[in-house]
């Protein structure tokens, strides 16, 4: 079965002392891998300890907000930003991870209409960054995997195919692609398409399960049976990660609407491995 892992974003607004008792508290539920959220590129202290104790395997997570930029026109955005993926991966050497994963191109908090000689430029400068990235993380031995944010959040890049595009114009082997359910309900014209489009190139090396609303697996519009379907069809052997928010994270709704934490936790874990218990059954 696929690592079926839980961003500690569930549960807090960030990487910081509150994450302490989280990966106990994951792995008790019956996850088998955890992601942690970038918010600032090295753990709190005691964290890197509780860890290894739990045992799970540990992907990253990026947090590229306003002035994380890493296409950005200005030199010293771009190299603050290399600083802090850089750290990520340092970080992510110390604590064994196997995935930096997010849309470490651009990020959030960019939306801009561009001529076509600036918007080449911007792309031209994702493209070096992250070849000098992609060096960075096999020298760390850490994966990257990009992510297609929706029009809300960048203008870089939106849909799958655009990010297949930016992983075939760096041409590093540990680049894949960061497939993401929330962000394909919102941009792509067919969400079953997309991803069976994706895993046919062989590049998807990263995948969130999450609601249209951001709520868990199994929940909202999402075809769930169909969407696991097709990454069982293709072999995908990745994690499979819920990215779920409590208020004040990043994606988190303005009022609770779904259930507490824990209880979220449960039920997405809950549904994916009652779908992956059935397909061995069958």
């Amino acid at each position: 079965m696929n690592p079926l892992g839980i961003n500690l974003w569930n549960w807090v607004p960030g990487l910081g002392p509150e994450c302490l008792g989280l990966p106990a508290r994951a792995a008790e539920m019956g996850f088998t891998a955890i992601e942690l959220p970038m918010t600032q590129p090295r753990l709190p202290a005691g964290l890197k300890e509780e860890l290894a104790a739990a045992g799970l395997p540990v992907t990253l997570c990026a947090a590229l907000g306003p002035g994380r930029d890493l296409s950005n026109f200005d030199p010293a955005v771009r190299q603050a930003t290399m600083d802090y993926l850089t750290g990520c991966l340092k970080t992510g050497e110390a604590v064994g991870a196997s995935v930096f994963c997010g849309p470490l191109y651009a990020g959030g908090g960019k939306r801009h209409w561009l001529d076509a000689e600036q918007k080449k430029r911007e792309w031209e400068l994702a493209v070096s960054g992250l070849k000098e990235l992609a060096r960075r993380a096999a020298e760390c031995g850490v994966a990257l995997s990009l992510e297609p944010l929706n029009r809300y959040r960048t203008s870089v890049c939106n849909t799958s195919a655009q990010v297949v595009g930016l992983i075939r114009e760096i041409g590093a082997s540990n680049v894949g692609l960061h497939f993401d359910t929330y962000h394909a309900c919102l941009e792509e014209k067919d969400l079953l398409a997309a991803l069976e489009n994706a895993l046919q190139t062989g590049l998807v090396n990263h995948f969130h399960a999450c609601a249209n609303n951001r709520g868990a697996p199994g929940q909202g519009i999402v075809p769930w049976q169909e969407v696991l379907g097709l990454l069982v069809r293709y072999g995908y052997a990745g994690h499979i990660t819920m990215e779920t928010f409590a208020l004040g994270g990043l994606d988190s709704s303005w009022t609770q609407v779904h259930e507490e934490p824990d209880a979220l936790a449960r039920a997405g874990l809950g549904y994916l491995k009652g779908f992956f218990a059935r397909k061995a059954d069958a």
